[in-house]
């Protein structure tokens, strides 16, 4: 787990993980059930001498702000690199639920964000959760009641290997058996590692109410006014987020790139297909502004 600290905005506290690089620091929103803390991939970022500046969203690890949605947010966004003397980033990236805000930081400040990046993202146009049965039982077991239990119980089973793999084969849409080899030590504790910071606080719940279908036509609104150079990622492999949405960002944002990547769950990033994410994001971040 990396060091964070709390900044005091205008709106409430919010905690962020800061890490300085060579190059301009990329605005990381990681997922659901993540925190500032989280690692969601940063290494595709800083292995290029990007710097990180990660945030934990409304109702997500030490950020206490109240309910405020990902267009409310933005103003501590702001404020948050302007106390850490940010005038500059070389993107927004978000993952998974986090695309909802780093969408909302590139529409809303271009001079600040010049880039935007959307790894197995949801929602899009398309609501979210994927399935009946995750919107029905989701809410439930991450609810603010009952999150704390759920994680608990999950940072037992992934101390093993086999629960681990039961974790991680959830995540995919192709029997675990066929890929777990493939997963380093390495990988095995950067996944073990994840799931033991995951919480869900009040901001999975606030998540949700963002991601409705009477929500879809605002979403849409947000894509097409999205301008920036934008790359999408996603994996047909994914469980967690159906690759539609990816397919939805690609149609709907103005002149966003598509990259399917063969990852075979939702943690993209791990594994040998994770070159796959870092050849793409290179490419992009090399291209012109």
């Amino acid at each position: 787990m990396s060091e964070t600290r709390v900044i005091h905005t205008r709106l409430g506290p919010v905690e962020v993980m800061y890490r300085p690089g060579d190059k301009p620091a990329v605005l990381f929103f990681p997922g659901g059930h993540c925190s500032a803390a989280s690692d969601c991939g940063w290494s595709l970022y800083t292995s290029e001498g990007h710097g990180v500046l990660a945030f934990s969203r409304p109702g997500c690890g030490n950020t206490d702000v109240g309910r405020l949605n990902a267009a409310e947010f933005v103003p501590a966004v702001a404020e948050c690199c302007q106390e850490l003397g940010i005038d500059r980033t070389a993107a927004a990236v978000g993952v998974s639920f986090g695309g909802m805000q780093a969408l909302h930081a590139a529409l809303s400040l271009p001079e600040l964000v010049p880039r935007l990046v959307l790894h197995s993202c949801a929602p899009s146009t398309l609501a979210y959760p994927d399935t009946r049965l995750e919107s029905l039982f989701g809410p439930l077991a991450f609810s603010p009641a009952l999150q704390g239990l759920t994680w608990a119980m999950v940072a037992c089973v992934v101390r093993s290997d086999a629960g681990l793999r039961r974790m991680v084969g959830a995540l995919s849409k192709t029997p675990v058996t066929n890929w777990w080899h493939t997963w380093s030590v390495e990988d095995k504790r950067r996944a073990r590692e994840l799931f033991r910071t995951m919480r869900s606080g009040r901001g999975f719940v606030n998540d949700l109410q963002q991601a409705r279908p009477d929500r879809a036509s605002y979403r849409r609104l947000v894509q097409t006014r999205t301008t920036c150079p934008t790359l999408v990622t996603g994996s047909r492999q994914d469980a967690g987020v159906a690759f539609a949405h990816a397919e939805d960002y690609a149609d709907t944002i103005p002149g966003a790139v598509l990259v399917e990547l063969s990852a075979p769950s939702h943690l993209f990033w791990l594994g040998p297909a994770g070159e796959e994410a870092q050849a793409a994001v290179n490419a992009f971040m090399a291209s012109p502004a």
